[in-house]
């Protein structure tokens, strides 16, 4: 839980911030309204404590303005005795609740509890949702996987057998002759691509493989970082990797090939972001511990972090969304363009990657690292406690 407590009265709201922290609650304390939203933008906040007569802005004034911007985060108003009349105004903007000063300790915490109760309630209606969208995608992805797959196999039996007339000694002297092979393996070349793409598709909703067990997640990230290694040499990137091994180590639950699958696609996320920055000094760093959640369950958690220009914020909404691609197109062709979205960038590995997670019960986030870069974070369920759940 992530609060911030937005008063002018620093007498009483630094000593509140203190009990909270004491209790494991992270909470800052902003005197203002500039204060407040620029602390928001720094680190976002799950409640906020809002007095309603600030210096400047009032509380009443600031709060359209975190509706707007930072609809997820809950607002809840602090009112004295005379300021009643605005925190019943303020419940009208949006504010969930207001306390009369002065507050009990009792009181924040119970607000804290109920906040923590409905962002999980959103997280599992949003979880259900996605999950039913992805079932969706999948059923369709088998339609299109099957139709483009029987006239793909026919195109590239079709070129492989051309090829074999042109290499006989009677078409060696042919006009042309090596222009004809090149389009020939062209055309295999782009087949494969294409079967590549379906595989993919099939996988968006359905996952892999129905084995679970627990899981040597060292294992794992290695066998997909050897699958990189030559693209890691060519891009000159220092790979560095902290993954515990051994009878200590925590272990995922769920299927190897999976996890092996999620980090594949997720360190090709971070070379194409370095490759696009071009930068000489590229670095992923690859880290997995085990880490508990503000509900207090364990997971695996595996980060994947590149030291590359970062995601654009218009990119957020659609960072695991099936064929979206933040590498810029403006400037190219058509044609090019659609090259692209059909190869190595069409936009499908992080939709396949968080559809794998989510299968497993696990989650797959993402967002700017506080030193530049991208970070994605996967989460899976720990060996022990999955059943559990």
């Amino acid at each position: 839980m992530r609060v911030l407590i937005v008063d002018d009265e620093a007498s009483f709201a630094e000593p509140l911030a203190e009990r909270l922290r004491l209790r494991g609650v992270d909470t800052v304390v902003a005197a203002d309204a500039d204060a407040a939203l620029a602390e928001l933008v720094h680190a976002p906040r799950d409640l906020i404590f809002l007095d309603v007569g600030l210096p400047g802005l009032d509380g009443v004034g600031l709060l359209p303005l975190l509706r707007e911007r930072y609809p997820q985060c809950e607002v809840v108003m602090l009112s004295g005795a005379g300021d009643v009349r605005k925190a019943v105004q303020a419940m009208r903007y949006g504010a969930l609740n207001w306390l009369s000063k002065p507050v009990s300790l009792e009181d924040v915490l119970a607000e804290c509890r109920k906040a923590t109760e409905r962002a999980t309630a959103r997280l599992e209606a949003q979880r259900l949702t996605e999950a039913a969208r992805w079932r969706m995608l999948g059923r369709v992805a088998e339609g299109v996987a099957h139709e483009v797959n029987n006239p793909l196999n026919i195109i590239v039996q079709a070129a492989g057998l051309i090829e074999d007339c042109l290499d006989t000694p009677q078409a060696s002297g042919l006009p042309e002759i090596d222009e004809a092979r090149e389009a020939l393996a062209a055309i295999s070349a782009q087949g494969l691509r294409i079967r590549e793409l379906t595989r993919k598709l099939l996988m968006v909703g359905h996952g892999m493989d129905f084995q679970e067990a627990p899981l040597d997640g060292a294992a794992c990230v290695r066998h997909a970082v050897e699958m990189l290694r030559k693209r890691l040499d060519d891009q000159k990137v220092q790979l560095e990797l902290s993954v515990p091994e051994g009878d200590g180590a925590p272990r995922p639950f769920g299927s190897a090939t999976e996890l092996q699958q999620i980090c594949l696609h997720l360190l090709e996320n971070a070379l194409d972001a370095l490759e696009i920055s071009g930068r000489a000094d590229g670095r992923i760093t690859v880290q997995a511990l085990k880490n508990q959640d503000a509900q207090g369950r364990d997971w695996y958690e595996l980060t994947v972090q590149d030291n590359g220009p970062g995601i654009a914020q218009e990119a957020f909404p659609h960072l695991f969304d099936p064929f979206f691609s933040t590498r810029s197109l403006q400037g190219e062709p058509k044609t090019a363009q659609k090259s692209r979205l059909l190869g190595r960038f069409a936009g499908l590995g992080l939709s396949v990657a968080r559809s794998l997670a989510h299968a497993r019960g696990g989650e797959l986030t993402g967002d700017n690292a506080s030193e530049g870069g991208a970070r994605f974070v996967l989460r899976l369920p720990l060996a022990g406690e999955s059943c559990e759940r």
